[in-house]
């Protein structure tokens, strides 16, 4: 790996300060390239501008760009023989930035498949959430000996995979571990190591003072690299301008910089990373706020954000005169409007049951006019629902009348903003119902529901991602085809946010919607509200790559973070379970959305089976969960399961990006797939749930009050199959987090990094201690309790 290329910079005033932008622009995201290989980015992507022709990038030595004549897009090829992190300097108008990236080296992997003796084989194929699982598009070579096998480039982390043998889809033989699905199966796992395997250097934050300059001071903690650290093997980028290499100091593992106070006073972020021959650093970000590491003193932020999810019709009931179920004979009650409305919604916002819970944002699922009428599902074994839910429109600037007047989605508004809390609308672009106007009378803006090959395009999410039908009545949008669909759905969105003044939306399968539509769509909210910072997060399964595609600042603020949310429900709820899987994804997400992300993370959601379902063995990862729901009343019945729910929320609100709340988590409700995890929220409570949700209701209010649990970088101290620890810190102070997974109190060891500490520290959730060890001042002891998380202020 060779050290990155720092180029001058431009924009110098004497005695080294940089200047103040004469052009504004977001703050540029680090882009990515395969050693030796070619990425295509659209330069929307990278930051909003009016035009783009008047772009010009400068030499690099080891990177090359080519800009298209428009400036809209460009192709960024990176040597075979570099890797590591540099950033590439171009002009805007008349103005230098910095762009960065990180050039990755990518490992070669093998998959073979054997045949059984007599087994005769005609094609064999791999896939898995490295290529959007489709099915039929790698495709194994037979070898002499009659083996079949393909060699793969991957970048370090983990996958999930399938053989596809003919027509059977089969775990690989030849690899003895398998993991859950979430659909009631099992993939075969695959973990790619980086090619240096030891602890990277870490940089992390130790203080900083106000004088002339801006000073920051920052550990760099002890690792398996043997190299010394030179100055000019850092990149420290101010918002989008590199910091000269004279203002930046490293001496016995401390670095110093010292950053201009007027251009401080004028930034939102210092990144700074480091590059050796054979590794790289993290990338520690540092948010501003009026020249100083932001605290609690500030504004809201979208890292600030407590979501809680509710779905309309199954919160609470506050008016029955709009109580109108579908009729239909085979109709169940589960999958019926339950009479859920916004004035019931209103009224627990009255009551303050929203700020006692301590969330700020309120992720409304879909409230535009739906189908009253119940429709029977497509697929066997042809259940009746109806629209409850919301994600079936028959209008696009209508609130459906089970849920009360356009009028009462006013109020509900304007309550939630003045009890301080922001509003989320769950918005639907990839279809709408066969009775919505738009199909009516615009039919060519959809999608073939019939395949030239005869073949119901239903529910092909992976084979036909753009295109596919949730339902034969849920006619798709063909976006490519119909540019006049998106100009409607995306005055549709900007009308919502006019009219409501709502502060962001939650989008719906996302990963079916092109990108085209996501980019006019931002490119409309960042003409029409400049200075609003309007949330977008959307609804991907898939892979980092699929994801992160649709995250940057031309499209989405997020996703939310499903794949860290499956190896974490998995590891807290399996007892022979590591948290070392999940430690390593925590850290690949970091990698990939940055520290300061807002990938929003989960227990529960309206689409997966309640988590206490799988605790209490109601459920089996490998159970069709779905299927379990219509036939199975089931309820917590164990006590330790409270427990076991409150230890989770002790990661989820410590850990980096908004953490969500789905509706009756804070209870401890249960629940099968699809609509059993939808049950009405009961408003009376076991001596139980209220303890939980006092309990959650402190886990809140730790986050809101300590800045390191929402803007710190995070730092793994142990992950085995009963501890999982990590740190926390920002400039305003270090948070160590110790979550103990056992059903038997014990004696647990932490060991810090040397120098980070002074031996003092403070349980901030109960009145646990942490003693110092007589032999090794870095070591502690915790006497843990079963199933239990504490929060430690390090003093």
């Amino acid at each position: 790996m060779k050290r990155f290329f720092l180029p001058l910079m431009l924009v110098i005033l004497l005695l080294g300060c940089s200047v103040a932008p004469q052009t504004q622009l977001d703050i540029l995201p680090v882009q990515s390239v395969f050693s030796g290989d070619t990425a295509t980015i659209v330069t929307q992507d990278i930051f909003f501008a009016e035009k783009y022709n008047d772009i010009t990038f400068s030499e690099h030595p080891h990177l090359k760009v080519k800009l298209s004549n428009d400036g809209k897009e460009l192709k960024l090829y990176a040597d075979r023989e570099f890797a590591g992190y540099t950033s590439i300097s171009f002009m805007k108008g008349f103005t230098k930035f910095e762009l960065p990236v990180k050039v990755i080296d990518r490992k070669f992997i093998t998959f073979s498949y054997v045949p059984q003796e007599n087994e005769i084989i005609n094609k064999v194929c791999v896939f898995g959430n490295f290529n959007f699982w489709l099915r039929d598009q790698l495709v194994m070579k037979k070898q002499s000996d009659g083996s079949f096998s393909i060699t793969i480039p991957f970048e370090p982390g983990q996958y999930e995979y399938l053989f596809k043998v003919d027509d059977k889809e089969i775990l690989d033989p030849s690899n003895p571990k398998s993991v859950p699905n979430g659909l009631g199966g099992f993939n075969s796992p695959l973990k790619v190591l980086p090619s240096f395997t030891g602890k990277s250097p870490f940089i992390t934050p130790i203080d900083y003072n106000v004088n002339k300059d801006l000073v920051l001071r920052y550990r760099i903690l002890g690792n398996d690299y043997n190299g010394k650290f030179s100055h000019d093997d850092f990149m420290v980028l101010v918002d989008n301008h590199q910091l000269r290499s004279c203002r930046i100091k490293v001496h016995n593992n401390i670095l110093t910089l010292r950053i201009p106070t007027h251009l401080a006073q004028n930034s939102q972020k210092i990144r700074v990373v480091w590059s050796g021959d054979v590794t790289t650093s993290n990338l520690e970000e540092i948010i501003l706020e009026n020249g100083l590491p932001k605290n609690n003193e500030g504004e809201f932020i979208w890292q600030d954000a407590i979501l809680y999810s509710l779905m309309p019709d199954r919160f609470k009931n506050g008016n029955p005169s709009n109580d109108s179920p579908a009729k239909h004979p085979k109709l169940a009650d589960r999958a019926n409007f339950n009479g859920g409305d916004f004035q019931g919604i209103i009224g627990k916002l009255d009551e303050g049951y929203f700020n006692e819970l301590g969330v700020n944002t309120l992720w409304i699922l879909p409230f535009i006019k739906n189908t009253p009428n119940a429709y029977m599902e497509t697929p066997p074994p042809h259940r009746i629902f109806s629209g409850y839910h919301g994600y079936w429109p028959i209008s696009s600037r209508e609130v459906d009348p089970h849920y009360g007047t356009n009028g009462d989605a006013h109020t509900l508004i304007d309550v939630a903003h003045k009890r301080g809390l922001k509003v989320l609308m769950d918005f639907v672009s990839n279809h709408v119902h066969q009775e919505h106007p738009y199909y009516q009378d615009h039919p060519e803006w959809f999608g073939r529901y019939i395949l030239p090959d005869g073949r119901e395009n239903l529910r092909l999410f992976d084979e036909y991602r753009l295109s596919t039908w949730f339902e034969s009545y849920l006619p798709s949008f063909d976006y490519f085809n119909a540019p006049e669909a998106i100009d409607t759905m995306v005055a549709d969105a900007i009308w919502w946010l006019k009219e409501y003044n709502i502060d962001g939306f939650r989008h719906d399968a996302v990963k079916h919607v092109p990108s085209i539509f996501w980019r006019e769509l931002t490119k409309e909210i960042r003409r029409n509200f400049p200075n609003k910072d309007v949330y977008q997060i959307g609804e991907t399964f898939g892979d980092h790559s699929l994801i992160s595609s649709y995250v940057n600042n031309g499209q989405l603020s997020a996703q939310f973070n499903f794949n860290l949310y499956w190896p974490a429900r998995y590891a807290f709820a399996v007892e022979d379970e590591s948290f070392s899987g999940l430690a390593a994804e925590m850290e690949r997400v970091i990698d990939i959305y940055g520290q300061n992300h807002l990938m929003a993370n989960l227990m529960d959601s309206h689409d997966q089976p309640r988590y206490p379902a799988y605790l209490e063995g109601d459920l089996d990862w490998s159970d069709n969960a779905a299927e379990f729901g219509w036939h199975n009343d089931i309820q917590i019945d164990d006590p330790v399961t409270y427990d076991k729910i409150e230890m989770y929320y002790s990661y989820l609100m410590t850990i980096p990006g908004p953490p969500t709340i789905y509706y009756g988590n804070e209870i401890g409700l249960t629940g099968a797939a699809d609509p059993d995890n939808r049950r009405m929220m009961p408003w009376k409570y076991t001596q139980r749930q209220k303890e939980l949700k006092k309990h959650i209701s402190s886990l809140t209010a730790l986050r809101s009050k300590h800045p390191a649990l929402r803007y710190g970088d995070y730092y793994t101290i142990r992950a085995d199959k009963s501890v999982y620890s990590y740190l926390r810190s920002d400039f305003n102070e270090r948070i160590l987090v110790v979550i103990y997974r056992n059903k038997f109190a014990g004696k647990v060891n932490i060991e810090l990094p040397a120098g980070l500490h002074t031996g003092k520290f403070e349980c901030l959730n109960t009145n646990a201690k942490l003693e110092q060890d007589v032999l090794n001042e870095n070591i502690f002891h915790l006497e843990a309790q079963p199933f239990s998380g504490y929060i430690f202020l390090m003093k």
